[in-house]
């Protein structure tokens, strides 16, 4: 083995042994940094800063660089890669020459449509943002929490929206500059935009029937909502599908474009109907004050939940054995069911303190008896 190709080998491993050095020093700098100007800077249970993410990458890049800069050094140390190398840098030296000329045709009007693609997408998330957080602060002002997580919701389809549409414009108008024919580009788009809306027209359907859920604000999560046969507690919402879930626990998930018809049961007022039936031989005035009494002296303790006087409806119907009573009672969003179930708690106790009697349910038990009747065939003796 000759000496040069020893000097190789050599000069390749230490090479690699700096390399791999700037790279663990890169890594121990990075954490230091971090822990100095970001970690101490952040309160307990956020997520880092925006400077965390940008030290995060600068490392990254850092050791990226490293490891380029090894790989050029090993492809320009070979004696069998040296002279594409040499090509290479004669090729850059071409560039050079012409660049100035370059820059002055292309490269001003590139860089300006790249700032100004930038500086609009910016400015109109920045508008965007603005608008719903003026709506959001509102919201927060009146305790609308739902009308703020749509604001939010909202604001980042819209953002999205915008920045992707200008962002395409902007990349039109650079490769116009650059001399690309983007005529069939735009075609192929509108080719591929065809071809995906007849392929996937349920999917769509879905989107736009998300998108106008969240801005009609139809129901929210945490709304107990019903979707033809199905009744629940709305879990998640999302701009392609509804999960339900049940009384029973089951999950239900329901294509947004498939939703003909939305009854929302917490829609910012709910109302408790409560039906009770009394025997006839019980005071029918005197069993409806006192459902009356208890529905107002649970107003009392909660006057967050029952927000309006409680109405006797009076007598609701008449039947062969009792009397049904109907009283209601407008309460806050969604807590109907736990008034209602508590009210009629309340009330049966009332009821056994006056003494009002529920109606007697008649039992008739029909005992089928058998007479054995003897028929005499005996004959007449002579």
């Amino acid at each position: 083995m000759s000496n040069e190709i020893l000097l190789t080998i050599l000069l390749i491993g230490l090479a690699g042994a700096l390399a791999w050095a700037l790279h663990w020093l890169i890594g121990v700098v990075q954490r230091r940094v971090v822990r100095r100007f970001v970690w101490r800077a952040t309160p307990q249970g956020e997520q880092p800063s925006l400077r965390a993410l940008l030290i995060d990458w600068c490392g990254n890049a850092a050791r990226t660089a490293v490891w380029v800069l090894y790989a050029l050094f090993l492809v320009y140390l070979l004696p069998q890669t040296r002279p594409h190398i040499q090509t290479i840098g004669e090729r850059l030296e071409q560039m050079r020459e012409h660049a100035g000329e370059w820059l002055l045709n292309t490269g001003v009007n590139l860089i300006f449509d790249v700032v100004v693609t930038i500086f609009l997408a910016r400015f109109a998330t920045a508008l965007i943002r603005t608008g719903f957080e003026m709506f959001e602060r509102r919201a927060t002002g009146r305790g609308e929490t739902t009308a703020k997580r749509r604001s939010q919701t909202l604001s980042v389809i819209f953002r999205g929206v915008a920045q992707g549409v200008i962002f395409f414009s902007g990349l039109m108008a650079v490769l116009r500059h650059l001399n690309v024919n983007v005529t069939p580009i735009l075609a192929s788009a509108g080719v591929i935009g065809i071809a995906i809306g007849f392929g996937a027209q349920s999917l769509i359907r879905d989107f736009f029937a998300g998108f106008m859920i969240l801005l009609e604000d139809q129901y929210n999560v945490g709304d107990t909502i019903k979707i033809g046969e199905t009744t629940g507690v709305v879990e998640r919402l999302t701009l392609r599908m509804t999960l339900l879930r049940a009384l029973d626990g089951s999950l239900t998930t329901i294509p947004n474009g498939t939703i003909a018809t939305v009854s929302n049961f917490s829609k910012d007022w709910s109302r408790a109907v409560l039906d009770l039936e009394i025997d006839y031989s019980a005071d029918a005035d005197h069993a409806m004050e006192a459902m009356l009494a208890t529905a107002r002296q649970m107003r009392t303790e909660r006057p967050d939940e029952i927000i309006e006087e409680p109405a006797m409806l009076g007598v609701e119907r008449l039947t062969h054995a009792s009397i049904g009573l109907r009283m209601t009672v407008k309460t806050a969003a969604n807590k109907q069911a736990e008034i209602a179930r508590e009210l009629r708690r309340r009330t049966k106790l009332a009821f056994d303190q006056l003494g009002i009697k529920a109606p007697a349910r008649e039992q008739f038990v029909l005992a089928a008896g058998t007479e054995d009747k003897q028929t005499d065939n005996k004959k007449p003796s002579a």
